[in-house]
């Protein structure tokens, strides 16, 4: 008898496995035809073992007058598998289509706004968690599907629309965290900023501004988010959170970077609201810079601001003490420029023109556009201006003001130059002008901008 642990079997499971039978079978052909299985001891319930190869002899041995129960057929067996499999199959496929979320689809892809709970789903619309923001007028569900996701331009000339829900991995975990900006019809709690994680747990919160002093006036914590950006700003592999919040009442404007667990990487204060974010290659020197645009209430004029990537500090570079504040240090900007304004824009209104968005011409500078006039600025990789185009949009907007008695200065290249001539750089505490570059260049215009009029 060998004893070695390959010919040993220590189971009434294991000798059925090895006899390709249910255990009542060989339990049955033990009491019936003497299958021959040991005991550690007498008790009928103790452990028993058996060895292979004494099976095989058992097998061998058995005489053909007392055959063993036939084996009920292959096919049938195999149907009644079939049968099983396919059953689970059906419940699979019902509790995948009709409740998907058990299937372990946990990835956010859509969001219902009830009252003021928010519903996050997954693509299958299967409800994936829901929370109560503790916040009763939130705005309604359509409201949150005009800014959901992605930042997009959707007028010609006006800035873009941001969201207020977005999906997006900012902690680097490989799931989706959800953004929730609170929005309410009467613009209370506007300044909050919510994170939640893959279950909806929340994991933190950013509430915008603070109060300060601008020129002996007191500026209250009145705050609400105009829009936030999940992107690389900074070039360091990780995304970061850019937020831009603006005084309700009054000109303040906030642009705060966070990290993916909302700490804040830089704080940036504009004396006039900021439009506009994006991150790019300005110069060409394989870094990418952070461009803000907007306008500068103390000038009076549209604004376009630049940073070094990871750099953003302080506050915008203002002659007038009315619009400074000192617990604010000075602006890290690597650039702050101020674009002329036109007597078209005067006629419109008396503030200053904002430049409400713009898009980066990777490693050739950037384009900036005027919001009520339509006037495109193209600024080369050492943002000097190289041309001024009037849009279809500008001319219309010029005809109709000429039809109606306004002594306006023609459209024509001399204003061309004027206006490209006109931009103001802050250069070691003081505004300067840089050398206007060729007039006539080439207009690179994005799809979005082509054709515009």
């Amino acid at each position: 008898m060998d004893g070695k642990k390959e010919n040993l079997l220590t189971s009434w499971k294991e000798i059925a496995a090895y006899l390709d039978r249910d255990v009542r079978t060989c339990i049955r052909w033990e009491q019936r035809y003497g299958l021959p299985v040991h005991r550690l001891d007498k008790e009928a319930k103790a452990k028993v073992f058996a060895y292979r190869d004494e099976i095989d002899r058992w097998l061998e041995e058995r005489s053909p007058t007392e055959p063993l129960e036939r084996r009920p057929s292959r096919p049938r067996a195999t149907a009644g598998r079939l049968l099983v499999a396919t059953a689970f199959v059906v419940v699979g496929v019902a509790a995948y289509v009709l409740v998907p979320g058990l299937m372990g689809d946990r990835v956010p892809a859509d969001f219902h706004v009830r009252g003021s709970t928010l519903v996050v789903t997954n693509a299958h619309g299967g409800e994936l968690w829901r929370r109560d923001t503790g916040v009763p007028n939130l705005r309604d569900e359509s409201f949150y599907r005009q800014h959901f996701q992605a930042k997009r331009i959707e007028s010609r000339y006006g800035p873009p629309v941001w969201p207020f829900i977005s999906f997006k991995d900012i902690d680097g975990d490989g799931h989706l965290e959800t953004l929730f900006s609170i929005k309410t019809a009467d613009e209370t709690n506007d300044d909050l900023l919510l994170c939640y994680d893959a279950k909806g747990r929340e994991t933190w919160r950013f509430r915008a501004g603070r109060e300060l002093v601008f020129g002996g006036k007191l500026f209250r914590r009145e705050y609400r988010i105009l829009g936030f950006d999940v992107a690389d700003d900074d070039g360091d592999g990780r995304p970061e959170v850019l937020v831009i919040a603006v005084h309700k009442p009054d000109w303040p404007c906030q642009v705060a970077l966070l990290d993916g667990h909302g700490r804040l990487k830089g704080e940036y204060w504009n004396s006039g609201y900021l439009m506009d974010a994006a991150a790019g290659d300005l110069d060409g020197d394989g870094k990418r810079e952070i461009v803000l645009s907007g306008v500068n209430n103390g000038y009076r004029k549209g604004c376009i601001v630049v940073f070094k990537a990871g750099n953003v500090h302080g506050s915008s570079p203002q002659d007038d003490a009315q619009y400074r504040s000192a617990a604010l240090g000075t602006g890290t900007q690597s650039d702050y420029i101020l674009f002329p304004p036109t007597r078209l824009h005067t006629l419109i209104a008396q503030e200053g023109e904002p430049i409400n968005s713009f898009w980066i011409r990777e490693g050739a500078g950037l384009t900036g556009v005027t919001h009520d006039t339509g006037i495109y600025f193209d600024l080369d990789r050492r943002l000097a201006c190289t041309s001024v185009t009037f849009s279809n949009f500008t001319r219309d907007l010029y005809g109709q003001f000429v039809r109606g008695g306004a002594f306006l200065p023609r459209l024509d290249e001399s204003l061309e130059q004027e206006l490209a001539a006109g931009l103001l750089y802050y250069e070691r505490g003081a505004w300067a002008r840089r050398p206007a570059g060729p007039q006539g260049a080439s207009r690179e215009a994005p799809p979005e901008a082509r054709g515009r009029g």
